[in-house]
C-alpha cells in the first residue's frame, strides 16, 4: 500500500507540475492515410522530441509561443512547419513517400517496421504488415497470420498445416491472442488448418515473446494483439479474394464525413459447394464475420464498436440401408466476440482508452440414431473492462498505468444421452466454475544517460475462486543500451501468471478441448523469464538481432496417464500439476526495402517438462520439445506489376513415447495370456525432421485503375516432401511392431484472385 500511495503521490505532482503548459498533440499519416508508428517528431525552439506511438500519434507538452514541428519516417519525405501556439492544439501530418520521386517502382518501408524496435527496450516482439501477410504462399492460397508467425523465431507450428502456436516451449493455451482487445480461446478453422483472423481487416499484429510490458498478462509464454482497421473512412472502398479453400469480401463505408464510418468483412469456405457440384459429399463449411463502427466526436476521441462471429460446421448422415434412418454425427463450434473501445487524449496531457468487452467460445457434438442421442458440449464465456492510461511527462520520462477485471464463466464439460445409448454411457456434468481475474498494473520508462532507456512496471493479479482467492505480483523490468546509433544491447526479466488453462490430451489444439479455470486445488501457473539480445541495422537496410532467453514454469497442467478427458468430468482427481523449463537461442536478419525482401530465421531451443506423477518423477522433454527451426523467407518485386515469393522451412521432428516390447501375464479368465506393452522413457523418440518448400508468383495490376486486381498462383511443398503427422504401429506376423509415420498434404497447386476498389 505504502508503494501505491508513492506512485499515486508522484503522478499528482506531476500533473500538478505541467497545469500551466499547453500540448501539441497530433497523427502522423502517409498520403494515403496509412498510420506512421514510431516516426520522429522534434519541437522547436524546445528542442524536445518524441516517436509517434503503435497509431500513429503523438504529444508533446510545451509552452505558448511560435513553434517549429519537423516530422521524419524512414522511407518519406521530412515535413517541417511552424505555427503561432496559445492553446492545446492537434495537428495532423501527412508526409509522401520518397519513392514518389523515383523512375521505378522500389518497395519502400512497411509500416511497423522491426528497426524501429532497436530505439526501445523491449525484446521478443515482432511486427507483422497486411503486406507481409498476403504475400507469402501458404496452404490453399489463403493468406494467414499465424502461418506467417510460424515462420519467424521463437514460434514453432504443431503438426502439417496446423494453426497452433508453441512459443518457447509453451504450451498453445499459453499464448494470450487478442482481437481488438477481446481474448479468441480457438484461433482455427478447417481442424486447425486455417486461422480464424482475415487478413482483409488487418491494421497491425504484433507479437510479444519476451520482455511483457505491464499491461500484458494472463497468460505465461506469448501475447499475440491483433487490431483491426480503426481510421474513418474517407470514401468508400472494398476488396475480396476467391482462393481455392475460401472467398472473402470486405466494405468499408462513411457515415458522416471525416467523423464515423463502418465496415464490415465476410468469409466462408464453399468445399462443401463445389464436391456437391461433382457428385461427392463433403458436408463441412466454415464461416466468419467480422465489423467495426468508428467514430470520432472530437479531435481528441475515438470510439471503436467491434464485433467477431465465426463457426465451423460438420454434418455427416450415413444410411447403408437407405431406409432414411441413418446414424447422424454433427459437429459445431464457434467463437463470438464484441468490444466497445475509446480512446482519448485529454487537454492535461494524459492518453486514456477503456475498453469493455465479451466474448466467447463453444462446441456441441451429437450423434443420433432415430430415437436415440448423445450430445457432448462445453463453453466459455468472459466479460471484462480494462483501463489503461499513460503520459509524456517529459521528453526523457513517460508512466503507464492501468487496470483489468475478466469474468470467467465456464461449463466444462457436458454429456447427456437418450435411447438406448444410456446402456453403454451415462449422462455427466462437470459443475460449471465462475472465476474474477483482476490485475492492476503501474510502469514508467526514463532516460537514465544519454545510452541508458530504462523500463520498469510491476503488474499483480488476482483470480477468486469460489472458495480461494490467489494474489500473484508480476515484476517486469528492461533495459537498452545504445552501442551505437543503430545498434542495441537489451536486458529483460517478467514474471507471468494463468489462471485459466486448456485441457487437451493432444498435443495441438482439438475442436473437444476444454477450458479450465483456477480453483481451490488447481493453482495459477506462474513463468520467470530472462532475456538478453543484440540488435543492428545494417546499411539502413537490413535488421539483424540474436536473443537468446530462459524460462521457469511452476505448476503447469498435465494429467495421468490413460486418462480420457473427453468422458471425464472430475477434472481435479485427473489433472496433474508440475515444473518446467525451456531456454534456446533464436537469430533474424530481415530485410524490408529494396525489390527484394523478406527474412532468415532460426532457433536452437529445448524445453523440459516434471511431473512427480510421470516418470517416477525425473525430469523428461516435453512434447513441445523442436530443437532445430528455421526458415527462409523472400519475396522478389520483378517490376511493378508482378514479383515472386519463397517459403523454405526446416523443422525438428516432434515427440511421442514408444513400444519398446511386450511382457505376458496371465489372463484373468486363467486361460491363456495377457500381452502389456512395455514403453520407452516418456517423449524419448523423435519423429522425423521435416522441411518444405513453398513458391508463389502474384501479378497486380496497376494502381491507377479504378478497380485493381491480383492473381496469385503457387504451389504448396514443391518438392513433394510430406510431413509426418503421427505414428502408426503394425504388429509383425513374428510378433514384432512396426512403426510407420504417415504424412499429410504432399504437393498442393493454388491459385487465388483478388481485387479492390
Amino acid at each position: 500500500m505504502k508503494t501505491i500511495w508513492l506512485i499515486g503521490t508522484v503522478l499528482l505532482i506531476s500533473m500538478s507540475g505541467y497545469s500551466q503548459t499547453i500540448t501539441i498533440s497530433g497523427t502522423v499519416k502517409d498520403s494515403g492515410g496509412e498510420l506512421l508508428p514510431f516516426a520522429s517528431v522534434f519541437l522547436l525552439p524546445d528542442s524536445s522530441n518524441t516517436l509517434t506511438d503503435s497509431n500513429g500519434k503523438f504529444l508533446i507538452r510545451t509552452q505558448p509561443g511560435l513553434k517549429t514541428v519537423r516530422v521524419s519516417y524512414t522511407g518519406y519525405k521530412t515535413i517541417q512547419s511552424a505555427f503561432t501556439i496559445n492553446r492545446d492544439t492537434s495537428i495532423r501530418f501527412s508526409p509522401e513517400r520518397e519513392a514518389a520521386q523515383l523512375k521505378e517502382a522500389i518497395v519502400s518501408d512497411r509500416r511497423y517496421s522491426q528497426r524501429d524496435w532497436i530505439e526501445t527496450t523491449r525484446t521478443g516482439t515482432t511486427t507483422l504488415t497486411p503486406e507481409e501477410v498476403n504475400s507469402i504462399p501458404v496452404l490453399g492460397g489463403e493468406a494467414d497470420v499465424i502461418k506467417v508467425l510460424q515462420l519467424l523465431p521463437g514460434s514453432v507450428r504443431g503438426v502439417e498445416g496446423s494453426s497452433d502456436l508453441f512459443v518457447r516451449g509453451g504450451a498453445a493455451d499459453q499464448n494470450l491472442v487478442q482481437l481488438d482487445d477481446a481474448p479468441i480461446y480457438n484461433t482455427s478453422h478447417l481442424f486447425g488448418f486455417l486461422s480464424v483472423f482475415n487478413p482483409d481487416i488487418l491494421q497491425k499484429v504484433e507479437s510479444v515473446n519476451g520482455g511483457f510490458p505491464a499491461n500484458y498478462g494472463g497468460r505465461l509464454s506469448s501475447v499475440l494483439n491483433v487490431e483491426t482497421r480503426s481510421d474513418v473512412a474517407e470514401k468508400t472502398h472494398g476488396s475480396g479474394n476467391i482462393g481455392l479453400i475460401a472467398s472473402r469480401l470486405f466494405i468499408e463505408q462513411p457515415i458522416v464525413k471525416n467523423k464515423a464510418s463502418v465496415w464490415i468483412s465476410a468469409r466462408r469456405t464453399y468445399i462443401d459447394k463445389l464436391m456437391k457440384a461433382i457428385g461427392e459429399d463433403v458436408p463441412y463449411f466454415f464461416y466468419d464475420v467480422n465489423g467495426k463502427i468508428i467514430v470520432t466526436p472530437t479531435r481528441h476521441d475515438n470510439i471503436q464498436l467491434s464485433f467477431y462471429g465465426g463457426r465451423d460446421v460438420l454434418s455427416i448422415f450415413r444410411d447403408r440401408n437407405n431406409d432414411g434412418e441413418g446414424f447422424l454425427t454433427s459437429y459445431k463450434s464457434g467463437n463470438n466476440s464484441q468490444s466497445l473501445r475509446w480512446q482519448r487524449a485529454w487537454s492535461s496531457g494524459w492518453s486514456s482508452t477503456v475498453s469493455l468487452l465479451r466474448t466467447a467460445y463453444s462446441y456441441d457434438i451429437l450423434n443420433a440414431f432415430q430415437d436415440n442421442r448423445s450430445v457432448a458440449s462445453s463453453d466459455i464465456e468472459d466479460l471484462g473492462l480494462k483501463i489503461l492510461l499513460s503520459r509524456k511527462l517529459t521528453p526523457g520520462i513517460s508512466v503507464m498505468f492501468g487496470g483489468d477485471w475478466i469474468r470467467h464463466d465456464v461449463s466444462p464439460s457436458i454429456f447427456t444421452v437418450s435411447g438406448t445409448f444410456t446402456e453403454f454411457f451415462e449422462s455427466s456434468s462437470a459443475a460449471g466454475r465462475v472465476a474474477d481475474e483482476i490485475a492492476t498494473h503501474t510502469q514508467a520508462e526514463w532516460s537514465v544517460a544519454k545510452r541508458w532507456l530504462i523500463n520498469t512496471g510491476l503488474r499483480t493479479s488476482m483470480a477468486v475462486t469460489t472458495n480461494r482467492k490467489y494474489i500473484i505480483p508480476e515484476p517486469r523490468f528492461s533495459a537498452r543500451y545504445k552501442l551505437a546509433k543503430n545498434e542495441s544491447l537489451k536486458f529483460s526479466y517478467s514474471r507471468m501468471a494463468q489462471y485459466v488453462h486448456r485441457i487437451s490430451n493432444s498435443a495441438i489444439s482439438s475442436p473437444t478441448d476444454i477450458w479450465y479455470p483456477v480453483t481451490d486445488s488447481i493453482r495459477p501457473q506462474t513463468s520467470h523469464q530472462i532475456s538478453v539480445a543484440w540488435q543492428k541495422l545494417f546499411s539502413g537496410k537490413i535488421y539483424a538481432s540474436v536473443e537468446g532467453y530462459y524460462k521457469s514454469m511452476n505448476d503447469i497442467i498435465g494429467f495421468e496417464e490413460g486418462t480420457n478427458l473427453f468422458f471425464t468430468t472430475e477434472f481435479q482427481s485427473k489433472l496433474i500439476q508440475g515444473k518446467g523449463s525451456a531456454y534456446g537461442l533464436e537469430f533474424l536478419v530481415k530485410k524490408e526495402t529494396g525489390h527484394l525482401s523478406g527474412w532468415l530465421s532460426y532457433t536452437l531451443s529445448w524445453a523440459w517438462r516434471k511431473f512427480d506423477e510421470l516418470s517416477d518423477g525425473n525430469r523428461f522433454p516435453s512434447r513441445y520439445d523442436r530443437r532445430h527451426n528455421g526458415a527462409i523467407v523472400m519475396q522478389y518485386a520483378l517490376n511493378k506489376n508482378w514479383s515472386v515469393s519463397a517459403v523454405w522451412e526446416f523443422i525438428s521432428g516432434s515427440r511421442f513415447t514408444p513400444v519398446v516390447g511386450q511382457y505376458a501375464i496371465s489372463s484373468p479368465t486363467g486361460i491363456g495370456v495377457d500381452l502389456l506393452p512395455v514403453y520407452a522413457p516418456l517423449n524419448s523418440v523423435r519423429l522425423a525432421d521435416t522441411h518444405r518448400l513453398d513458391l508463389g508468383i502474384k501479378f497486380k495490376s496497376g494502381s491507377d485503375k479504378r478497380v485493381q486486381s491480383e492473381v496469385f498462383l503457387g504451389v504448396y511443398n514443391a518438392y513433394n516432401r510430406a510431413s509426418p503427422i503421427g505414428i502408426s504401429v503394425e504388429q509383425k506376423a513374428n510378433g514384432e511392431l512396426k512403426y510407420t509415420q504417415p504424412g499429410l498434404f504432399g504437393t498442393i497447386p493454388f491459385v487465388s484472385y483478388g481485387f479492390k476498389f
